[in-house]
């Protein structure tokens, strides 16, 4: 269950984090409550179609470029923090759903 909603639980973090952190650029804000929104949309999208959990691995590879090239010095850290998080979550193994049969089909 973990590896579902990590992801959901990430974006909101990152949601969250320009006001917690308190950063100063208003580039850095809008970049990450952006990011943080697909991410939430692209969790949620994933508990029905499972392929859409690569959009966790492109957003976390533009969290890591963006660090890089951010000039607010409190957004870096966050930014990577949860490209790592997210990529974690990525690896984390899923669940298979096995079909159980009714009971009348089982006898």
């Amino acid at each position: 269950m973990g590896a579902r909603w990590s992801p959901f639980a990430v974006g909101l973090g990152l949601l969250v984090a320009p006001l917690a952190a308190g950063y100063a650029s208003a580039a850095a804000i809008v970049r990450d409550v952006a990011v943080a929104t697909l991410v939430c949309v692209a969790a949620l999208a994933a508990l029905q179609w499972p392929r859409l959990r690569a959009v966790h691995a492109l957003a976390a590879l533009w969290l890591v470029l963006s660090a890089r090239r951010t000039t607010d010095v409190r957004a870096a850290p966050v930014e990577l923090a949860a490209a790592a998080l997210l990529v974690v979550a990525l690896l984390l193994p899923r669940r298979r759903r096995v079909p159980t049969l009714p009971a009348a089909q089982r006898a």
